[in-house]
């Protein structure tokens, strides 16, 4: 190969710019799809996987004399300021997902004290709900808000609104129920998801899988184990924030509570988007739009939603459910809280071991077998639980892979649209919004299965309902993972995103192809 013809691809590999989140939408270049990528497309691009078909002189080529490398700056995936990126967004899921977990401290204490008059606990699960899910059915904007004022800048709209909400419930003196729901509520989902959405679209744009060659190498495939690394964050928070807020709440009351967790966020936060870097492709526009038709109607996209909304159900009736069913046991809120914090720990530990196993052998492939053992753990031992020991184990064993979803659905979302980048972002938000609709419901759900008499048994209909919940997601994955490989095999390089979505595998192939693992890598 000459000296120009490696110069030529050593700035295509290198057309990646920094930004503050905003595309140019100067000479838009449409990108044609590439199935399984080669080693040289891989290491000179992000995990869209595309090469741009573009010309030289668009890219920016130098030109040389007498044949002279002209030095470049080195584009680095999987390494350099990456690690620090993937910091940040450990950090920023550590106090958006964190807070949320947080708030089966919160209900535990509402549910056992009578601050709010005619309160019930249907209410305290209704605020659950909608802090969890309201702003996400609103994902569709937030992409909009994003393409217009950047990811930095959509993440300091999540910052203050979460300290808002915090904070302005912590000086709620009269103990308004109304006030909760507007508060704690509302304005506090708004605050997690414009922290928690984009968080899971940066990463893509520093880390990627390279093909696994003779010898695996971690380094070369850290698309899903970055996410699994980021949103352990959530973990980390949830441990903080239920120990922490639980002995302020004991020795303090629940005002000062609030307002250590609004200031502990802002701080944490607003370090974090000060150091995040924003590093988008000027040779693919990313439709940062609220919908996409051709998206809409692709199968692919419903298992999409089909996944998010039973990983909700089970997910979130498990989480806001542990601390207080550990008190049906008898035993003290102080052990509810620590039930709640080891889900957290388990959340820490087991998210960056389902994003390691992801990029080794497949996202969807890993989520589907991690959802097949929830099942178990809630039909075989939350059942016939009744002890404390049981309900550490059941916290940690389940906090590690009831959230799979987390690490694995940025990867999978990807597969989806088969590493089309410029379809990404929308086909994501508009995921979300079916998410966010399942997590309002959930924890009305769990609240309405739990027996009326407190004792073991008060929670047996909220754990089959988990249980039964997470194998529909076994099922449904293993069908998506059908349908991806049957749409690889019939869509070619020369394929328009129209032409691309609009392919609908026969379903005896789709089922032939579910549980084939022989010639497929990373599904």
């Amino acid at each position: 190969m000459s000296k120009d013809s490696e110069s030529i691809q050593r700035s295509i590999s290198n057309s990646f710019q920094e930004s503050d989140g905003i595309l140019s939408s100067k000479q838009p270049v449409e990108t044609k799809m590439n199935l399984l990528p080669t080693k040289k497309q891989s290491e000179s691009s992000i995990p869209c996987n595309t090469e741009p078909d573009i010309e030289e002189d668009s890219i920016g080529v130098i030109e040389e004399d007498d044949d002279k490398e002209v030095p470049q700056p080195e584009l680095r995936m999987n390494g350099g300021y990456s690690w620090v990126v993937l910091t940040c967004a450990f950090f920023i899921n550590f106090c958006a997902w964190g807070n949320n977990s947080a708030f089966a401290v919160y209900f535990a204490y509402y549910s056992s004290h009578t601050l709010y008059e005619g309160a019930t606990g249907v209410d305290f699960a209704a605020i659950g709900g909608i802090t969890f899910g309201v702003g996400l059915l609103f994902a569709p904007l937030i992409n909009f808000i994003t393409g217009k004022i950047g990811s930095k800048g959509a993440l300091m709209i999540g910052n203050i609104v979460q300290f808002a909400a915090l904070f302005i419930t912590s000086f709620d003196s009269h103990h308004q129920l109304w006030q909760l729901y507007l508060t704690q509520g509302l304005l506090q989902s708004f605050g997690l998801a414009f922290l928690g959405i984009p968080c899971f679209t940066i990463l893509p744009q520093w880390f990627i899988n390279k093909p696994i060659g003779e010898k695996y190498v971690i380094s070369d495939r850290m698309l899903t184990l970055s996410q699994g690394i980021a949103s352990a964050g959530s973990g980390a928070g949830g441990i903080l924030f239920n120990l922490g807020m639980q002995r302020i709440l004991q020795d303090y009351d629940v005002r000062w509570a609030l307002r250590a967790q609004s200031f502990i966020s802002i701080f944490l936060v607003t370090l974090s988007i000060f150091f995040l870097k924003i590093r988008l492709n000027p040779n693919v526009k990313i439709a940062f739009t609220f919908f996409n038709k051709d998206v809409f109607l692709f199968p692919g996209f419903w298992g999409g939603v089909l996944y998010l909304v039973f990983a909700m159900f089970g997910y979130v009736v498990l989480l806001y459910s542990l601390a207080d069913w550990t008190l049906s046991l008898g035993y003290t809120e102080y052990q509810g809280s620590i039930v709640a914090a080891l889900i957290s720990l388990g959340i820490m530990i087991g998210r960056p071991i389902v994003g390691l196993l992801s990029d080794r052998l497949g996202a969807v492939t890993v989520a589907a077998y991690s959802y097949l053992i929830c099942a178990i753990l809630s039909l075989a031992m939350w059942i016939p639980a009744r002890n404390y020991a049981t309900a550490i184990a059941l916290g940690i064993l389940t906090g590690a892979v009831s959230g799979t979803v987390f690490p694995t659905i940025a990867t999978i979302t990807l597969n989806i649209v088969n590493f089309r980048f410029s379809k990404f972002n929308v086909t994501f938000y508009m995921e979300w919004v079916f998410l966010g609709a399942a997590a309002i419901v959930s924890p009305v759900i769990g609240i309405a299965l739990k027996k009326d008499e407190i004792g073991p048994t008060q929670y047996v209909h909220c754990s089959i309902f988990v249980g039964i919940s997470f194998v529909a997601i076994f099922i449904e994955l293993m069908l998506l993972r059908g349908f991806i490989i049957s749409v690889r095999e019939i869509a070619t390089n020369e394929m328009t995103d129209e032409e691309y979505f609009a392919i609908r595998p026969s379903m005896s192939r789709i089922m032939t192809n579910t549980f084939r693992f022989k010639g497929v890598e990373g599904i």
